[in-house]
């Protein structure tokens, strides 16, 4: 009798340390897909912020032109621009697996490693909302593009819009080392997505690469 309850207990010991077997199995696999996925979401917002490095040169140079413009005008000349101002392009943040992660997936990620995910997900927003403030700002630029001479009104309107733009632009350039290397950490890097459009080549055929401002 003894003997035939030990190996009923043994038997369900064994049972029950299979299952547990399998539910760790289950969750390792589910913690590999969640890194996979929240990697590959990563890395599609680092390209995004590539992007808008890539631009950082029409942008600077842009600034500059508009601020030749503002000091011509301000001499009482009329100064024409030749096109469109432009405005740097931002694509927007993709956190939609990070924010619909399963608790129980995420738990089974060591803790040093959830709180790197953590902090580059918090760099990307902070980035993403630079980038809104300053696609707000070169919005404001578009009534410059109409001819005319400008009044004391528009100059002081034109000075504050440079100075915060230029101001947006050196905080996320001062912000891209510190991404970089926050993804580097994670084995993460920019990876264009084969299904984008590969926009890289025309850059330089962006309205904000283009000179607008003739030399005086």
């Amino acid at each position: 009798m003894a003997g035939e309850v030990g190996i009923i207990v043994l038997g369900v010991l064994i049972a029950l340390a299979a299952e547990q077997t399998v539910e760790r199995l289950h969750w390792q696999s589910e913690a590999r897909d969640f890194r996979r996925a929240v990697n590959h979401e990563l890395s599609m917002d680092l390209v995004i912020y590539e992007m808008n490095q890539r631009q950082q040169p029409c942008t600077k140079r842009r600034l500059e032109e508009l601020q030749s413009y503002l000091d011509r005008s301000r001499d009482g000349a009329t100064v024409q621009l030749s096109g469109k101002i432009g405005e740097p392009l931002w694509m927007g943040q993709y956190r939609s697996v990070w924010d619909n992660k399963d608790p129980q997936v995420i738990a089974r990620i060591p803790v040093e490693e959830r709180l790197k995910y953590a902090a580059l997900y918090d760099e990307f927003r902070l980035n993403a909302d630079i980038a809104q403030a300053q696609t707000d700002i070169w919005h404001k630029f578009v009534p410059f593009e109409e001819p005319g001479p400008l009044t004391l009104q528009d100059r002081r309107q034109l000075h504050s819009l440079i100075s915060q733009a230029r101001n947006l632009s050196s905080a996320l350039d001062m912000n891209w080392p510190g991404t970089v290397k926050e993804a580097h950490d994670l084995g993460i890097k920019p990876e264009y997505p084969r299904e984008w459009p590969d926009i890289r080549p025309y850059i330089a055929r962006f309205d904000v690469c283009r000179t607008i401002l003739k030399s005086s």
